[in-house]
């Protein structure tokens, strides 16, 4: 079969069709492209604004954890000739007062334990300045220098991260 030649002018208006095929066909895939990285940081800054949030959010809640826990730590002993004065009763509602105490505490643990934030461990241990500040250095031969005495308040970090170091006594030796 013989193959038949087309005039010029239809030849060259198929080049000029498919020419502009491929152009749009091109410009749809960059559209294409462009949304898809469009969508793509849209939730990556969705996901940073929300991790921003919590950052803050935690900010302004870690004093009012460690006022509640300082709270909790400095509970009221009552003496034993004042407790002969308090009736059962009264006794109770004290203990039962602060084993609430310790109940919200342990809940508000266990919440931001949730949440992934692991409290920066202080009980004998080295000072590390990554995850510690030293609020003071004192003499102390019961502990070796440079190991944690007390700590003043909880520190926290997440995936690694430290959110707020833990503030602590250090001992001299």
């Amino acid at each position: 079969m013989p193959k038949e030649k087309l005039p010029k002018e239809t030849t060259a208006k198929i080049h000029k069709l498919e020419k502009e095929l491929k152009e749009i066909t091109d410009a749809r895939k960059r559209l294409a492209a462009d949304y898809a990285n469009l969508e793509r940081r849209t939730k990556e800054e969705k996901e940073q604004m929300q991790v921003r949030a919590a950052h803050i959010l935690l900010e302004k809640l870690f004093p009012i954890f460690d006022n509640f826990y300082r709270s909790s730590q400095h509970a009221p002993v009552v003496a034993a000739e004042d407790a002969a004065k308090l009736t059962d009763e009264e006794l109770k509602k004290i203990f039962n007062y602060f084993e609430g105490l310790k109940m919200v505490e342990r809940q508000m643990e266990e919440v931001l334990s949730e949440a992934g934030l692991k409290r920066i461990s202080t009980k004998n241990v080295q000072f590390d300045h990554n995850f510690h500040e030293a609020i003071s250095y004192e003499e102390n031969p019961k502990v070796p220098a440079d190991y944690i005495i007390d700590e003043i308040e909880a520190g926290w970090q997440i995936d690694g991260h430290v959110l707020k170091p833990a503030k602590v006594r250090v001992s001299k030796g």
